[in-house]
């Protein structure tokens, strides 16, 4: 299929509203005809040679997904203001996207409508470049899933999303740290997975993170780690807000801290998988409020829950549920 095919197909759609466009390796340009003025829904896939330059004409759009295909010209700079119904975007495999561009777009405008973006497998991707004084006021979801070269999360990144509320971070190892300005405070879950130097800067250098000053953060996920980790969380690192934390892969943890989790009166949810040297947990650390515990994977530490299973070593009693290795105890 080429342009001119597309093209006369599409004439005969006058309420086309959504439009996937997948592998289609003759198509170089974007429809003009009828489809920009309605169109909501743009999903792109493998379309290697298509140019972009018309989805300025798209305004009435409200999801766009691009994936596995050139991003030119949008490589340097996404118009986000010329969309300002654009509710997700996800763009993902894009091998020529280096740096991801944000503006306001012909008219200056904020896309106060736009409520996720997700980037995703775009290995060359080196930064943000998000244009001066331009915020996505309403944005409440930010991934960033394997893009191996970002090495750093946009400046300023509070006033950037002030209502993000869901953060995840996966497998982007060369980001070292959070931005200097600090966290959006209106963050409910973070999840950090694979992300060594990330994670690296959160055991060293906790402070910068101030974990403690995000009074909505209920939801915590720590995955997938080779650092050398004696203990985990160290004291006043997660904020007593919490609900859920979730750690897993941690390869070197060989106990958890009580101090960092005493103060956690909220916690109902506690899961602990692959952990091979994890062997200790200190009976102080369960608070009244803790309702579900899961271990998994953590051989150590399940040899010595079932040796100390018969003493007050743990006083679970108050936990209703408890599972170890997919196994209720009680």
């Amino acid at each position: 299929m080429n342009d001119s095919v597309l093209e006369q197909m599409l004439q005969q759609c006058t309420q086309l509203d959504k439009l996937s466009l997948v592998k289609c390796s003759d198509i170089r340009s974007l429809p003009e005809v009828n489809v920009p003025i309605r169109l909501k829904e743009l999903y792109i896939e493998g379309c290697k040679v298509l140019d972009y330059s018309k989805i300025l004409l798209y305004t009435a759009l409200q999801s766009l997904d691009i994936i596995g295909s050139k991003c030119h010209p949008l490589e340097s700079s996404f118009p986000f203001g010329s969309f300002p119904l654009l509710k997700h975007v996800r763009i993902g495999g894009c091998e020529d996207l280096k740096f991801f561009g944000a503006s306001g777009g012909t008219h200056c405008q904020h896309p106060s409508c736009l409520d996720s973006l997700t980037i995703f497998y775009c290995n060359n991707l080196i930064s943000f470049r998000i244009e001066d004084g331009l915020s996505f006021t309403n944005i409440t979801q930010l991934g960033l899933w394997s893009c191996r070269s970002l090495k750093s999360l946009p400046d300023q990144m509070n006033s950037v999303f002030p209502s993000l509320e869901w953060l995840v971070i996966r497998n982007c190892p060369e980001i070292e740290s959070v931005p200097k300005a600090g966290l959006p405070s209106k963050l409910k879950s973070i999840e950090i997975v694979e992300s060594e130097k990330l994670m690296g800067s959160m055991i060293s250098r906790r402070r910068e993170w101030s974990l403690q000053a995000l009074p909505s953060l209920t939801s915590f996920i720590f995955w997938g780690s080779e650092l050398e980790m004696e203990c985990f969380p160290d004291e006043h690192m997660l904020p007593s807000s919490l609900t859920y934390l979730f750690i897993s892969d941690l390869k070197n943890l060989e106990r958890l801290e009580w101090k960092g989790l005493q103060h956690l009166t909220s916690l109902s949810q506690l899961k602990i998988f692959k952990c091979p040297k994890l062997h200790y947990i200190p009976a102080k650390m369960f608070t009244p409020s803790l309702s579900v515990l899961h271990i998994q994977g953590c051989p150590l530490l399940k040899d010595y829950c079932q040796k100390e299973k018969d003493r007050d070593w743990l006083n679970i009693s108050h936990i209703p549920l408890i599972e170890i290795d997919r196994e209720l105890v009680t």
